[in-house]
């Protein structure tokens, strides 16, 4: 049962320290410097500071972290919809980058947290 445990972080801390290190520089190094809007800062605060943050969270309190996860997750891709709702291919392409390892990482917090019995990790008390 540790194996989700460690999946979830991997996933959580790799992709969350992709993402804001791309959107970071995705900012800083745009064609037109201009500042960011709003949709800009809701997608990185929602995004990858929120799977970073999200994941040390879950490494005590594995329920909240994978709420927390899932709920990021669901912003992400009501975000990014709303943005690519024109472009179905690309909407897809862009659900199965960003949201889904969110949702994915949620999941097997949740999952562990469940099978463990507990919302808190097995080897804490």
């Amino acid at each position: 049962m540790k194996w989700m445990r460690y999946i979830a972080l991997g996933i959580g801390t790799a992709f969350g320290l992709l993402y804001l290190t791309v959107g970071v520089l995705d900012l800083l190094f745009e064609a037109e410097p201009s500042l960011p809007s709003f949709s800009d800062w809701m997608i990185l605060l929602f995004g990858p500071l929120s799977l970073i943050l999200a994941t040390a969270v879950a490494l005590k309190y594995e329920r909240i972290g994978g709420w927390w996860l899932l709920a990021g997750g669901a912003i992400i891709a009501i975000l990014f919809g709303i943005r690519l709702f024109e472009t179905p291919l690309r909407l897809l392409v862009t659900f199965l980058v960003y949201p889904f390892p969110m949702l994915i990482a949620g999941k097997l917090w949740l999952i562990h947290a469940f099978k463990s019995g507990g919302g808190r990790s097995p080897n804490r008390s």
